[in-house]
C-alpha cells in the first residue's frame, strides 16, 4: 500500500521544520519513508507556477515508487483546492492524510521577516502571500487535520502528526 502525508500551510506556518522532525521520528522508528519539500521544485526566477512544480513532484514521486518507496512525507504550499488535489494525485497513494499547519497572519509574517534577508526583493511579497494563505489555506476542502503551530515547537507538532498516522494505520511496519 502506498501512503502519503501531505503537509500544507502558508509560508511561515512551520512546514519545513515539522517535516524535518517527522522524518526524524520515522528514522528513529525505523519506518521506511521518502520526504520531499515541493517548494524546492519551484525555486528560481520567476517562481514556477503550481502546474509546473506539481508535474515535477509527480515525476519525482513516481521515480521514488519505482525505487521501492511506499510511504511519503510531502510538504507543499498550496493556494487552491485544485493545487491540493494535484499534490494528492502526484503522491499516487492509496491512502493520504492531509494536515494543514496554521498560524495567525502576524505570526507567519514575523517568522518570514526573521528568516529572510532584508535585501531579498521577494521578502515583502512573500510576507503578503503568507498573510493571505494563513487565513485561506485551512479552509480548503480535503484537509483531514488542522494543527496550530502558534507557540509550539516543531517536535511537538510532529509527534502529534506521527501519532495520527499511527492511529490511521499509515505507518505500516518498521524496516527489517
Amino acid at each position: 500500500m502506498i501512503s502519503a502525508l501531505v503537509l500544507i500551510g502558508s509560508p511561515g506556518a512551520g512546514k519545513s521544520s515539522v517535516l524535518e522532525a517527522l522524518a526524524t521520528l520515522h528514522d528513529i522508528g525505523d519506518v521506511e519513508h521518502g520526504a520531499i519539500e515541493s517548494e524546492q521544485l519551484s525555486l528560481g526566477r520567476p517562481l514556477l507556477p503550481a502546474s509546473s512544480w506539481v508535474a515535477q513532484l509527480a515525476a519525482v514521486l513516481s521515480l521514488q515508487r519505482e525505487a521501492g518507496r511506499q510511504r511519503f512525507l510531502i510538504s507543499a504550499t498550496v493556494g487552491t483546492a485544485e493545487e491540493l488535489e494535484g499534490v494528492r494525485a502526484a503522491a499516487g497513494a492509496d491512502r493520504t492524510l492531509v494536515v494543514c499547519l496554521q498560524a495567525p497572519a502576524e505570526t507567519v509574517a514575523a517568522r518570514i521577516d526573521a528568516r529572510e534577508p532584508d535585501h531579498w526583493p521577494g521578502k515583502a511579497p512573500l510576507i503578503e502571500r503568507a498573510r493571505r494563505l494563513s487565513e485561506s489555506t485551512p479552509l480548503l476542502p480535503g484537509i483531514d487535520l488542522v494543527l496550530s503551530t502558534e507557540r509550539r515547537e516543531a517536535q511537538e507538532v510532529a509527534e502529534e502528526i506521527f501519532a495520527a498516522l499511527g492511529e490511521r494505520g499509515l505507518l505500516g511496519q518498521a524496516l527489517d
